[in-house]
């Protein structure tokens, strides 16, 4: 019997994990769609889009939009496009880009001071909380003490964002029976929403290290210049 215990324990962790996931992947992401569909009606999204598609081109040229999410955003018909095909990176990416939004004084990648209650504020939170659980993914597991602190910072995030209507079905998922498939899901899809913001940030990266290269070796040139002059 005593070696029954750690396993059911290490079951209970894995749980708390996946819920912190699915309440991430899944109210998360309908949250933040309710924010961008409020900002740009679903009736007008096409139009929205194509007046905006300069900025578009520049996020894809810059693989900050990959090429599935740019199939979403430009469908063969044009008017069948809609925000409930956008997953959690492309609305934030949206947000961000389309929406007139400032940024956090904290930026968009930093956890926000917590006076700031901005809606700016909190779709940066939503980002931030999903690193922080994805630091966990190696284990896949949350301790009871540190799942209580997460979801209730997230909870508070949310319930901000996209009013007390999302209070109940936050407090279902927290108590709702997951089964190890489920669990499973929610797990790679979370880890899979990071692996898309990880590579979009090596790009930014790469690209920020070959203009400071280009810079000093343009710098050393008119150096050279000015030293034969």
């Amino acid at each position: 019997m005593a070696g029954a215990l750690p396993t059911a324990s290490a079951t209970k962790e894995t749980t708390n994990y996946a819920r912190l996931c699915r309440l991430l992947v899944d109210i998360a992401t309908q949250v933040l769609r309710d924010k961008f569909d409020a900002i740009h009606s679903p009736a007008n999204l096409h139009a929205v889009l194509a007046r905006n598609v300069t900025t578009l081109k520049a996020l894809r040229a810059k693989r900050i939009i990959n090429p599935i999410q740019w199939g979403v955003l430009f469908p063969p018909i044009t008017m069948s496009v809609s925000s409930r095909d956008f997953d959690t990176t492309l609305l934030v990416i949206l947000l961000r880009n389309l929406c007139g939004l400032i940024p956090p004084v904290t930026g968009w990648d930093a956890l926000p001071a917590v006076t700031d209650l901005s809606c700016e504020a909190d779709i940066a939170r939503v980002k931030y909380f999903r690193n922080t659980v994805y630091g966990h993914a190696v284990s896949a597991s949350v301790d009871d003490t540190t799942f209580n602190d997460y979801w209730q910072d997230i909870q508070d995030t949310l319930v901000r964002l996209g009013g007390v209507t999302y209070k109940a079905a936050i407090d279902t998922l927290r108590n709702e029976c997951m089964d190890p498939e489920v669990q499973a899901h929610y797990t790679t899809l979370l880890n899979e929403w990071k692996k898309d913001d990880n590579n979009v940030i090596d790009l930014l990266n790469k690209m920020m290290k070959k203009i400071d290269a280009l810079t000093a070796s343009k710098e050393v040139t008119q150096f050279d210049q000015g030293k034969q002059i």
